[in-house]
């Protein structure tokens, strides 16, 4: 008769399994949301690490293991909003260039802004700290808005067969973002002069409206030299 079996001690849970198990989201996912959430709502110097600890539901010691410092977090966050952007933005020409101009700016705003309601974070991110960026070491990570802005007009160009001067499209492209940023990153505010809900159906149609008639006629310039 043999001795009675041992008992192989528990295998211990590491904190990521604790509460969840294997579906639960790894420690540095939650913070980088949890991040985002808060860069959206307040503007990076109102942020703090503990705030960003609170909302993952993580003490924020933890934090500073994962980003050493606010800085280097903001600098992640922006990093990975506007690599998310250009990706999908990539997107958004796919058969414009076989489209009348008003036809092919119709379709990419209507693309832009289904994303942008899906996203709203983002572009209230870079909204509520553009007044702040008076230089790239002011802010975080904002040598990235800037290559984001630079990538977005490569595309533009391979994109559509263009006619215009370098800088015409330099002009229309960085404008089009700029009061797209705007316009969505900031809709409570212009939404609000409007007497019209953010987000709303009304707002987005009043906004595409303004963008068709500011954009259309330089677009028509750079494609078909009218």
């Amino acid at each position: 008769m043999s001795g009675p079996k041992k008992i192989k001690p528990a295998k211990k849970k590491t904190s990521d399994q604790r509460a969840g198990g294997s579906q639960k989201k790894p420690t540095r996912e939650k913070i980088l949301e949890a991040a985002i959430k808060m860069f959206s709502d307040y503007p990076y110097y109102a942020a703090s690490i503990r705030m960003i600890g609170k909302e993952a539901e993580i003490d924020h010691p933890l934090v500073s293991y994962y980003f050493p410092t606010k800085a280097l977090l903001f600098e992640e966050v922006i990093k990975h909003v506007t690599e998310e952007y250009y990706q999908a933005n990539i997107t958004w020409f796919e058969g414009l260039e076989e489209q009348t101009p008003e036809r092919g700016l119709s379709l990419y705003i209507d693309r832009f802004f289904d994303f942008a309601v899906k996203h709203p974070k983002a572009l209230r991110i870079v909204a509520l700290n553009l007044v702040q960026a008076e230089g790239h070491d002011v802010i975080p990570g904002y040598e990235r808005v800037r290559n984001f802005f630079a990538k977005t007009k490569q595309t533009f160009k391979k994109a559509i067969p263009l006619q215009g001067t370098a800088d015409d499209i330099e002009m229309f492209t960085h404008s089009f973002n700029t009061l797209a940023i705007n316009y969505l990153g900031a809709s409570t505010y212009y939404a609000g002069i409007l007497g019209l809900a953010p987000g709303s159906r009304q707002y987005l149609e009043w906004v595409k409206k303004t963008m068709i008639f500011v954009f259309l006629p330089p677009l028509k310039q750079i494609i078909i030299g009218e």
